[in-house]
Order: C-alpha cells, then sequence, then structure tokens
C-alpha cells in the first residue's frame, strides 16, 4: 500500500483545541487484532513523533503545531502545517497514519499453550427432563411479578434450586458440561449452593474452575488436582498437610480423621507448636466431628495454649465429654454452687453463685469479665453449671429423673440462669432427655414454661430430639400457639415435614386467613412451607386457592393476596414433585450434550 498517500479520516475538529478521538490513545491494534509479535515494536522515529503528536493533542494545536515532519509524513503541504485552521486535521490525520503503520506491521502472536484435557467423569448424565430443568433453574426464569410487589402465583425457581441439587447429587449424576459455567456462576454468587453444586460438578467442574480467576473458589476445598490424597498414603497426605492451602488442610484433616481418628490427631500435632492462632482455633473446632475420650489429652494440653479463644475452644469440646478430667472439675465446682434443701415444706433447689474466678477456672475455660449487663456471680455459674456433665444432677438431687428436676423450684429468682445454663449443657453434651424436659409440653402456656428465654433456645434444644419426635413437638406447639413464635422451629424439622406438621401448619394458615390477620406478616412462613411441606399436602391446599369474598373486618385486598399466595404454594408444591419424578426417571444417556 501506497503509505505516503493522504489518510482520510472520519472524526473532523471544528476547533483550535486538539480535541481528538480514541486514535490517540495510542497506535495499538483494535479490537480482534492480532497480538503484537517481535518485529511489530514501533522505531525510535515512528515512536518520537507518536510522543509528538500526543503533546500536541493534550495541549492544544493553538499552543503546540503537530510539526512540519507530523505534517508532511500525513500527506499535507508543508504550508498546512503553519496554517490554524489547518491544524487539527493534520494531526488527525497523522494520527490516522501512524495507527495504521503499526496494525499492518502486527505479526501474529504466539500460540497459548493448550489446556491439559478435562478429566473423565464416570458418573451417568441426567435425564433429558432433569437437565432441561436444570437449565432453567439456573437461568432463574420468573413471570414479572404484579403490580403492588406481590410475588404473583409463579413458583420462586431460585429457592428450589438447592433442593434440585441436593436430589441430582444423592443419585449420583454429574453436570451436563454445557451448564458447567452457569453452575459455577450460581454457585459463586450463593455460598450456601457450593457443596452440592460442586459435587454435582464434579472433577470436570474443577478442571474450568482453573481456568477462570472468578472461579477460584471452587479450589479452596479441594486440591488443584480435584481430590484429596488417599488417607492411607502417609507420604501425600504429609506432603499436603506441610504445603497445602489452609482450606486443603481442614478438608484433608476432616478425611484422616473420619479415617483414622487417632491419625488425624497425629497428623494435627505435628505442626500444633508452628500452627498461627486463627489456624489453631479452626484446626481444634473441626474435632469435633468424631469427637471422643481419646481427644481428651490433646485437648487438655490445649488449655495452656497461648490464644484465649483456643483455650475456650479446647475447654467446650472437654465439658462434652463427660468422663474427661475437666468435666470432672466443673462438676465439683457446679456442685458446691447449687444444692437441694429438704429442710423446707417442699424440695427446693438452692444456688450459692461463685465469689471469685480463680486461675483454676480461667484455666479450665472460665470467662472471668461479663458482658455487659451481666452480674458477675451469675456469669460464672452459668459458666460452670453449663460445663458439668448432666448426670451431675441426677446424682445431686437424689436419682431424680431430668423432668423431676426441671419441675423443682429454685429459690431466690435462680432459676431463669440456671434453666439457662441446663438448656446449653443440654445442646452441648447432646442429650435428647435432658432437652424433652427442658422443652416441656408443646401447649404448655410459654410464660410457665421451665425458663427457655426465646425461640432460639427452643429450637436448638428441639435439634437434640429425633426428627419424628421433633415434628409431632412442633405440631402440637402450632396447633396451640399459632404460627407468630413456630418459625425458627419449623426451621429445624426434618425436610419434607411429616404430615401431622405440615397439616398444623396448613390449617394455622387457614385459621389465620379467615381471623382476618395481615396475609403479608405470613410470607417468611409461606416461603418456608414451599421449600419444606410434602408434595401430596396439595390435597388439603386446594380449597384455600379460591379468592374468597371481601369481608369489612378484613384488611382490604387482604384477600386476593392469601389467594396468589396459597396457588403459588400449590404450583411450588407440583413444581417440585415433577422436578423429583425427573431425577428418579432413569439414568441418563449419553448423547451430544453428555460428556
Amino acid at each position: 500500500m501506497d503509505t505516503t498517500a493522504p489518510t482520510t479520516v472520519t472524526t473532523e475538529s471544528t476547533g483550535t483545541t486538539g480535541s481528538t478521538g480514541p486514535a490517540l490513545s495510542g497506535p495499538g491494534p483494535g479490537p480482534g487484532s492480532a497480538r503484537p509479535g517481535p518485529g511489530a515494536t514501533p522505531g525510535p522515529a515512528e515512536a518520537e513523533a507518536w510522543e509528538e503528536l500526543v503533546a500536541s493533542a493534550l495541549l492544544g494545536t493553538d499552543r503546540r503545531s503537530p510539526g512540519r515532519a507530523s505534517g508532511a509524513a500525513a500527506g499535507a503541504p508543508p504550508q498546512a502545517v503553519f496554517d490554524a485552521a489547518a491544524r487539527p486535521r493534520a494531526l488527525l490525520d497523522a494520527a490516522a497514519l501512524h495507527t495504521v503503520r503499526r496494525r499492518a506491521g502486527l505479526l501474529p502472536g504466539r500460540a497459548a499453550p493448550r489446556p491439559e484435557p478435562a478429566p473423565e467423569d464416570g458418573r451417568p448424565a441426567l435425564p433429558g427432563a432433569a437437565r432441561r430443568r436444570l437449565e432453567q433453574l439456573l437461568a432463574g426464569r420468573v413471570a414479572p411479578s404484579p403490580a403492588g410487589g406481590r410475588r404473583g402465583i409463579t413458583p420462586d425457581l431460585a429457592e428450589l434450586l438447592p433442593q434440585w441439587l441436593a436430589l441430582a447429587v444423592e443419585r449420583g449424576y454429574k453436570a451436563p458440561p454445557a451448564v458447567l459455567p452457569a453452575l459455577l456462576d450460581a454457585a459463586r454468587a450463593r455460598t450456601d449452593l457450593r457443596p452440592q453444586a460442586l459435587a454435582l460438578a464434579g472433577p470436570r467442574g474443577l478442571w474450568l474452575a482453573r481456568l477462570n480467576p472468578d472461579w477460584r473458589f471452587a479450589l479452596r476445598g479441594a486440591r488443584a488436582g480435584g481430590s484429596l490424597p488417599d488417607p492411607a498414603d502417609r507420604e501425600s497426605v504429609l506432603a499436603l498437610w506441610e504445603e497445602g492451602l489452609f482450606a486443603e488442610r481442614v478438608a484433608l484433616l476432616g478425611a484422616v480423621r473420619a479415617a483414622d481418628a487417632a491419625a488425624g490427631r497425629a497428623l494435627l500435632a505435628s505442626t500444633w507448636a508452628t500452627e498461627r492462632a486463627e489456624d489453631r482455633l479452626m484446626f481444634l473446632d473441626s474435632l469435633r466431628a468424631g469427637l471422643s475420650d481419646a481427644d481428651e489429652e490433646f485437648l487438655e494440653a490445649a488449655l495452656a495454649d497461648r490464644s484465649r479463644n483456643v483455650r475456650s475452644t479446647a475447654a467446650e469440646l472437654l465439658s462434652a465429654l463427660p468422663r474427661s478430667a475437666l468435666a470432672g472439675r466443673m462438676a465439683g465446682r457446679a456442685a458446691s454452687c447449687v444444692v437441694l434443701d429438704r429442710t423446707a415444706d417442699a424440695p427446693t433447689v438452692v444456688v450459692e453463685a461463685p465469689h471469685e474466678c480463680d486461675e483454676g477456672m480461667r484455666r479450665d475455660g472460665v470467662v472471668a469479665h461479663p458482658p455487659s449487663g451481666r452480674g458477675e456471680r451469675s456469669w460464672w455459674l452459668g459458666q460452670l453449671v453449663e460445663a458439668a456433665p448432666l448426670d451431675t444432677w441426677r446424682a445431686r438431687f437424689g436419682g431424680r429423673s431430668p423432668e423431676e428436676i426441671v419441675a423443682l423450684p429454685v429459690a431466690d429468682d435462680w432459676q431463669p440462669e440456671l434453666h439457662a445454663a441446663w438448656c446449653r449443657a443440654a445442646v452441648r453434651q447432646r442429650d435428647a432427655a435432658w432437652s424433652r424436659a427442658l422443652l416441656g409440653p408443646p401447649a404448655a402456656p410459654q410464660t410457665t414454661g421451665p425458663g427457655i428465654a426465646s425461640p432460639a433456645e427452643r429450637a436448638q434444644l428441639l435439634a437434640m430430639l429425633p426428627p419424628a419426635e421433633r415434628a409431632e413437638w412442633v405440631a402440637a406447639f402450632v396447633a396451640a400457639h399459632g404460627l407468630s413464635e413456630a418459625f425458627q422451629l419449623l426451621g429445624v424439622c426434618a425436610v419434607p415435614w411429616a404430615e401431622p406438621l405440615g397439616r398444623a401448619v396448613i390449617d394455622a394458615l387457614d385459621i389465620a386467613r379467615e381471623a382476618g390477620s395481615y396475609p403479608w406478616s405470613f410470607s417468611g412462613v409461606m416461603g418456608l412451607a414451599e421449600r419444606s411441606l410434602a408434595p401430596d399436602a396439595t390435597r388439603h391446599l386446594e380449597a384455600l386457592t379460591a379468592l374468597p369474598a371481601e369481608a369489612d373486618d378484613l384488611s382490604p385486598g387482604a384477600g386476593g393476596y392469601w389467594s396468589e399466595a396459597f396457588q403459588r404454594l400449590v404450583a411450588t408444591l407440583r413444581l417440585r414433585a415433577a422436578m423429583r419424578a425427573e431425577l428418579l426417571g432413569g439414568e441418563g444417556t449419553d448423547g451430544p450434550d453428555a460428556g
């Protein structure tokens, strides 16, 4: 091409300030151009000419001429360089020429090395209907909500994705390669999806995650190769333990400990003294899974750790071992503070809280300084009782059962503090009998219960009961007290809800609707019901979907809201049933989209 011919650009300057287009950002390649090769570097003369053009553009052509050489290079007559009216055009023409020259001189860039092939995934492919459902869930397509902020009757697909993933992983399916990017994006946006999403993505998902920095989270809990070494491969285990990332080491410790608790404990002890305090705390916390009396010696040594948080966690774990030396020490301290007075008209529990927090108590995990608003003595007492084995009280109170002990009167208004500490002890020691006693009858008035202060504490105690008993207790609670205090209790019940619990929730919603309650105040329970009711509960809901007649004592529009909510609930349950049928419909067959 003739590089001396004038170059015309479409951008023109209307003033003399040197305002130029994007071409002056540099004579580099435009979008889609090849990467510059070794022969594409501009020479000194061209670089100097370009710097002169940039300076003229920044200062303005009325203050700095683009120069005789630039004007000549652009094919303009020499006098045009000094003609103020022609300077902006000369500048742009010269810039265009340098850009064309630069791009014409580019050489193809060196090809990047190809990534390693994706690993094989031998799991079965999803059935066709289930694959299409996954694509729909990941796209999150929902109908637009009607005016007024109401959700309408369309199911919320985003809330159904966790259940779909859990069932697909349970069935042992693999994700189609085409949806892996969307699956990783969903897991990046929602941490609650990550365990199941990464399990479904499998080794190919980890392979893909290594190619995109946005998906690095997928590599934090797994080794770069996609799996942890065999716990029996001592050499590989030691190599990863000494060189791996923290998340990899936590996962490795859990895997080794699950296979051989003693080997896991020895692995942790091998580097314990050199670990950072925050890492020691996380490693120690991982010992909760499979905690046993064999861990006592290691935990007892951790009571002397230089980190207060590590000491507290070690003490908490030891107190969960009723036969540990620390539990025995705490039992002796607590028993000296709580006694049964048999001289009164009726046996009464008498409390004498500690008067000091000595060095031994602090070493065993008692925090000396209470939070704001708490008295020191009651604070110390609660920690002692919480850490004492619950069997201490059966022997201390003449062989009485947990129900009988909880029913004893407590002198001097110490009952709330004492019962709250027993609640924490029941949860820490996972004692169903004490949890049952502290919960009391579900239909009992809440103000006369055993001293539980909040629904959160009830929920913790409920989690200690077997799933069937838990559902029955919450069903009776809902029937007696309604839904206003039951939201957290419903959250700890096994999904799908057992029939008595599901029916109790539906009846309570129906009662709330008939009573003229504000429908939006039950939106949280409705959302929970969409995820937790058994799909066959639709037979109890059909009659509630009809639009009721507006009554004078109801909130305006409440009837329509309730109708929409029940229609959406029915639609969601049917969709969940369809999703389950699709996943249970049979093994997938490899095809163009299966890998």
